[in-house]
C-alpha cells in the first residue's frame, strides 16, 4: 500500500476563521501511529513549524522507541517506527517525492460538507488500483485547513457522518475511522 498519513498544524482556521498555527497535542501523535500502523499506513508525518513543539514530539517518539517505552511497550515502539516529525506539509511532500520517485496525491479531509468531494469507496478504488503512486492523507487540526492548504489536495474526501446532527470528533479518531473505510478489510 502506498497510503501515507501527515497530521497538520500550520495554516489552519481557528474559530473565526482566521489563519493560524496550532498546537501539538501528543495523545494525536501515538494514537494516530497506532491507527496508521494497524492499517498498513506507510509513514505517518507531524509537521509544525516550532521547533519546541518538534523537540516534543521527538522526546515522545524517543521515549517509545529508543526508551523505557521501547522495552515496556514494543507494539507502541513498532507503531512510532513509522513517525516522522518535519517543519512543513511541503517538506512533507518532497520527502515523499523523494522516496517514491514521484509527487504524492494528496488527499483533504474536513468534518464540513461541500462540493467535489470524493466518497470514501470511490478514493478506496484508486488507492488500491494505482500501488505505484503514494497518496497522503492530510489531517487539519484547530477548525480546519486553509484555502492555502486545500489548494494542494489533488481530491477532497466526504466527511465521516454519525447518524445525527453532531460532528466533531477528535482527529485521531476521525483518522482511525478514514483509514478503516479506506484500507480495512
Amino acid at each position: 500500500m502506498t497510503l501515507h498519513v501527515a497530521l497538520l498544524h500550520e495554516h489552519m482556521l481557528d474559530k473565526q476563521q482566521m489563519e493560524v498555527t496550532t498546537s501539538l497535542t501528543l495523545i494525536d501523535l501515538h494514537d494516530i501511529c497506532r491507527s496508521a500502523r494497524t492499517y498498513g499506513a506507510g509513514h505517518f508525518f507531524i509537521s509544525h513549524p516550532a521547533e519546541s513543539m518538534r523537540k516534543l514530539a521527538n522526546i515522545l517518539a524517543e521515549h517509545w522507541k529508543d526508551g523505557y517505552g521501547s522495552t515496556y511497550n514494543p507494539d507502541r515502539k513498532n507503531a512510532l517506527g513509522i513517525l516522522h516529525i518535519n517543519t512543513s506539509f511541503d517538506e512533507t511532500l518532497s520527502t515523499l517525492e523523494s522516496t517514491h520517485g514521484k509527487k504524492p496525491v494528496c488527499i483533504a479531509t474536513s468534518a464540513k460538507d461541500g462540493d467535489g468531494r470524493i466518497s470514501f469507496p470511490d478514493m478506496r478504488s484508486k488507492i488500491e488500483e494505482d500501488t505505484e503512486t503514494p497518496y497522503l492523507l492530510m489531517l487539519g487540526t484547530g477548525w480546519g485547513m486553509s484555502d492555502e492548504l486545500l489548494a494542494k489536495a489533488d481530491y477532497f474526501l466526504s466527511p465521516v457522518r454519525g447518524p445525527g446532527d453532531y460532528n466533531h470528533l477528535s482527529v485521531r479518531s476521525a483518522c482511525a475511522i478514514m483509514l478503516d473505510r479506506l484500507c480495512g478489510k
